[in-house]
């Protein structure tokens, strides 16, 4: 595994990816889409306007649960970011107090991403598709997207989904779709499985 990529980087759904990856790799420097809850054409979104016109002023509001806050405009809810005295719940205004440091540290990772796709390292992306809801051609958007923004970046695709999706035949060469069940009362999801996973990437799928 260590051989075949230098680094790991989740391009979201779900929080699990981002825990499983730093477990297995032992990777700890932060990335853009950690911990973010983020559909995929709002990657998509994100990679194309170049990280910019995220957290403004008054576009923002809490998610449905009202544990996070959502940007209304980028699509992305925030889990981890906003944060409420102990005991009490988040607020909008909490999150409007908080925004402009919220944005920093965004930008700060935005200009790691930025580094990152200009490195020669070999980058394995893994995007975790929670709800079964994506589609090969969404992947080959996501692949040909990163391709434009930056060419001679040397990356690869781990497409990871809850069942088998019926068009996974039709994935482009660089990358590959894998099967990662839920497990039911633990959003960290199946060590087990995510072990397993690393364990035997399919290498030449993803670097053909």
């Amino acid at each position: 595994m260590a051989a075949s990529f230098d680094l790991c980087v989740g391009l979201g759904q779900h929080c699990e990816s981002t825990y499983q990856i730093r477990r297995i790799t032992g990777q700890e420097t932060a990335q853009f889409f950690d911990w973010l809850e983020i559909d995929l054409v709002c990657v998509w979104q994100v990679l194309e306007s170049d990280f910019r016109g995220l957290l403004k002023p008054g576009r923002m509001a809490l998610t449905t649960d009202g544990q996070g806050a959502i940007d209304l405009d980028a699509g992305i809810e925030f889990y981890h970011e906003f944060h409420t005295h102990p005991g009490a719940e988040l607020t909008l205004a909490d999150v409007e107090e908080q925004l402009t440091a919220v944005r920093e540290k965004l930008e700060f990772l935005a200009d790691r991403w930025r580094e990152l796709v200009a490195s020669p390292a070999r980058v394995l992306y893994v995007r975790q598709d929670a709800n079964s809801v994506e589609t090969a051609a969404d992947l080959q958007r996501l692949q040909a997207t990163l391709r434009e923004r930056y060419p001679g970046h040397d990356f690869a695709i781990l497409w990871l989904c809850r069942t088998a999706p019926e068009d996974r035949d039709k994935l482009p060469p660089g990358v590959a779709c894998r099967e990662i069940p839920l497990l039911e009362g633990r959003w960290q999801g199946d060590d087990r499985a995510w072990d397993e996973l690393f364990a035997t990437l399919p290498v030449d799928e993803l670097w053909p």
